[in-house]
């Protein structure tokens, strides 16, 4: 019994330790590891908040989201047309979609962010 116990402290414990990149801040958000494919800010903002929009449908909340581009602006300081990571932003997606409350999807949509990459300003612009 206390090997079985054991065993699943250890599962539990590794559970998720690749969805976060290693080296970032330790300020509670989520960060999904990037895939290194490169998206317009346009389409990744527009694809969270649709997402969003659509799980609160799916639960049931009033509420909206919040609109673009600043949803993903605010998320890097307001730096403007920066491109995004289509895999960290899938990841958010995910978290997005996980969540079984209004309260939950009300703070996931900031709880979770998406790679930017930082040399790419102004090309995340049309």
């Amino acid at each position: 019994m206390r090997i079985l116990l054991v065993a699943a402290l250890l599962l539990v414990a590794g559970c998720g330790s690749d969805e976060v990149v290693p080296s970032t801040p330790n300020d509670g958000k989520i960060r999904p590891p990037p895939s290194g494919e490169r998206m317009m800010e346009d389409a990744a903002c527009t694809a969270l908040s649709d997402a969003h929009s659509k799980a609160l449908l799916t639960v049931g909340c009033v509420g909206t989201s919040p609109a673009c581009p600043s949803l993903l602006r605010a998320q890097q300081g307001g730096v403007a047309c920066l491109e995004y990571d289509k895999g960290s932003l899938d990841g958010c997606i995910a978290h997005v979609n996980a969540q079984m409350t209004c309260d939950d999807l009300s703070t996931a949509i900031t709880a979770c962010i998406v790679y930017a990459y930082a040399d790419s300003a102004p090309a995340g612009c049309p």
